[in-house]
């Protein structure tokens, strides 16, 4: 499994209209909508990384902090992005499934 792999799953879910990103809209979207995954760049601030883990648990969403801002905004074709979420359970837990695999089978 490698990076890009993850990053092309990322550019289809956001050409399906599946990925929610930036971390105003997904705090959002977290409230208001079914999130299947939270992605949350591993360059993101301590404070943004709390807040959006705080968050996944109080909801019982799965949350990785993985990749970089700016692999993650250029994968879905827009601008760095530090947060992304997932709103197809389907392409949630594949792209779950990789991230394990590129990080050597744990989870967080």
């Amino acid at each position: 499994m490698k990076l890009p792999d993850i990053l092309s799953l990322l550019g289809i879910s956001q050409k399906a209209g599946k990925l929610i990103s930036g971390q105003d809209n997904v705090e959002r979207a977290i409230n208001f909508k079914r999130i299947y995954l939270i992605i949350v760049s591993e360059d993101s601030s301590e404070n943004t990384k709390k807040k959006f883990l705080n968050l996944a648990k109080s909801k019982k969403i799965p949350v990785v902090v993985w990749g970089n801002a700016q692999d993650l905004g250029h994968s879905i074709g827009k601008e760095e992005r530090k947060v992304l979420s997932l709103t197809d359970k389907g392409l949630a837990n594949e792209i779950y499934r990789r991230i394990k695999i590129l990080n050597g089978g744990g989870g967080y």
